[in-house]
């Protein structure tokens, strides 16, 4: 019988990075537009629109994507099991897994924080300083009251050292952006890919799950969706039950190796794509792919990512040749992902 765990709500996990973006669960909107200096250690820059090809005729790229070749590429694709940008980037991933199948490893990669000894210490040096808060309400212009700062902060530290928002396991505690049950998802999804040979029902586990569950209800949602894709759901509580910390330290030791801290973040054997070189504060960058040029709001299409992919190869696969289309709603419109990141 599957082990059910009680509801939970989001990890509220502060650290102070260099990122573009500035996400922080939990809290409102107003103090974290003055609160520059502190980021989430999961903020991420993934910005990404949809469009269609440009010619190599019509366009000169202002960067050139020069991957690592290998026989067989290694794509990862940094995810989290309810970041909904996560989410959108793996159903344009999904055509080029379908299409490419064993000639390239494709491979999602989970993003998670372990938090070893007390939570007191750690979010006492996590979560902003109230004592800051004099500057805060001063940069807001209006925006954000004393008390009001101060109580946000406080709100904050409260959430940080709730052990109920948190994988633990042993003495280490183990947080994803959106809560411990995303953190649960994440390893049932780690569990299902690697017991499975045939990725096309990890997809639509995926799928299923992405479609009717939240990181509200996953701890008992997620089964119904396993079986609808195959899967015997005792091997995934099983898998869970008895390999997640070494499964989740796995995953944290690659983002750390990778310098990973958003979603999506994408790799092609070991190198970013795209390069951040590509992008331009106006909208305009772009990025030449072996012999396609992409604007930069083509660079996260599956078309791009493909080409990408059969760049990495010593010697490209004739599956390489085939166009990918963007992927279509089912009112039949193509699907256009919000700008963003988790």
């Amino acid at each position: 019988m599957t082990k059910k765990i009680k509801k939970e709500k989001e990890v509220s996990v502060v650290k102070t990075t260099t990122n573009k973006s500035v996400q922080i669960p939990l809290v409102g909107v107003i103090i974290f537009s003055v609160l520059l200096a502190a980021s989430s250690f999961f903020a991420g820059a993934a910005w990404f629109k949809m469009g269609g090809l440009t010619s190599t005729a019509a366009a000169k790229a202002n960067s050139t994507f020069e991957p690592s070749k290998s026989d067989k590429p290694d794509f990862q694709f940094y995810v989290m099991s309810f970041c909904p940008y996560g989410n959108q980037m793996e159903d344009l991933v999904k055509p080029v897994a379908q299409l490419l199948k064993d000639k390239a490893n494709i491979r999602p990669q989970y993003i998670f924080e372990k938090i070893e000894g007390g939570l007191n210490d750690y979010c006492k040096k996590s979560v902003p300083d109230p004592a800051n808060c004099p500057t805060y309400v001063q940069n807001s212009q209006g925006q954000l009251t004393l008390e009001g700062c101060k109580s946000e902060i406080s709100k904050m530290l409260t959430d940080c050292t709730n052990e109920s928002k948190y994988l633990k396991i042993g003495n280490s505690f183990y947080g994803s952006l959106h809560g411990r049950m995303e953190a649960n998802q994440n390893v049932r999804e780690i569990c299902a890919f690697n017991m499975s040979e045939d990725k096309a029902n990890w997809w639509t586990f995926v799928d299923n799950v992405n479609k009717a569950c939240d990181d509200k209800n996953a701890d008992t949602c997620w089964e119904e969706q396993a079986k609808k894709a195959g899967f015997d759901t005792n091997k995934i509580t099983e898998c869970f039950n008895t390999q997640a910390a070494e499964l989740i330290d796995k995953e944290i030791a690659l983002t750390t190796q990778n310098q990973v801290q958003g979603s999506p973040t994408l790799k092609i054997n070991g190198v970013d794509f795209p390069p951040e070189s590509a992008y331009t504060q106006d909208g305009k960058g772009s990025l030449k792919i072996g012999k396609k040029v992409f604007t930069q709001d083509q660079f996260r299409t599956p078309e791009a990512i493909k080409e990408a992919i059969c760049a990495s190869f010593n010697k490209a696969p004739k599956e390489c040749k085939t166009t990918i289309e963007m992927p279509k709603a089912e009112n039949g419109q193509v699907q256009v992902p919000a700008e963003g990141g988790c």
